[in-house]
């Protein structure tokens, strides 16, 4: 298993950017970028990823794929052809509902299973845990889903660009849920492989 959680792709904390670094490199410095909704024209939030990715490594190139029927079953087979796979920032209760409609999940385990690099960023990033509940802070349930159960790649849930008016939330949600809770500041991120648990920046336990 190897996977990063962030908040966001730019403006990093240096050790966090070297390590992204490494681990990219080591599998060859492809991406593929799966949105988390269609963009057209001039993609915008595509180019703007690119360009973070860029300021890690200047070797590293990012392919567009997204879940609308544009990319096929096969296309998003050719997702584990790459090294490293990114789940963008957005909507996370229609990501996760986009994800299920085209069977993502397979695809992501097998991904990690052969030794594949994993990168959330922000909804990207929760949906890789047991629950993408702590989401609402931000995010509008439009698809009205009623499972809100995540990938569960990971045995704890991730709170990304946190600011301390969040505690009153966190409280609450551990109280009710008595789940770990890792929490973000933008720029931080998290890195799980076998090895256990690296944390870069102010990332820590939300503790009650």
């Amino acid at each position: 298993m190897n996977i990063f959680l962030l908040s966001m792709t730019d403006n990093l904390q240096v050790d966090l950017k070297k390590s992204l670094s490494n681990e990219i490199a080591k599998r060859g410095n492809r991406i593929a970028y799966i949105s988390s909704e269609p963009q057209y024209g001039e993609r915008p939030y595509y180019i703007s990823t690119i360009k973070d990715y860029k300021a890690v490594n200047e070797n590293i190139t990012v392919d567009y794929f997204d879940l609308s029927k544009d990319f096929s079953d096969e296309a998003l087979e050719g997702l584990l052809t790459y090294g490293t796979i990114y789940l963008c920032g957005g909507n996370t209760y229609v990501y996760l509902n986009d994800a299920r409609k085209r069977n993502i999940y397979p695809i992501l385990k097998k991904h990690l299973e052969n030794g594949g690099l994993l990168i959330g960023a922000s909804a990207g990033s929760i949906m890789m845990t047991l629950s993408i509940d702590l989401a609402s802070v931000e995010d509008e349930n439009t698809p009205g889903i009623k499972d809100t159960e995540g990938f569960g790649f990971l045995d704890f849930e991730f709170h990304p660009h946190y600011i301390e008016s969040d505690n009153n939330f966190l409280q609450k949600y551990n109280k009710e849920r008595a789940v770990k809770i890792y929490i973000c500041k933008d720029g931080d991120g998290i890195f799980c492989n076998d090895d256990g648990i690296t944390l870069f920046g102010e990332v820590k336990e939300f503790l009650l």
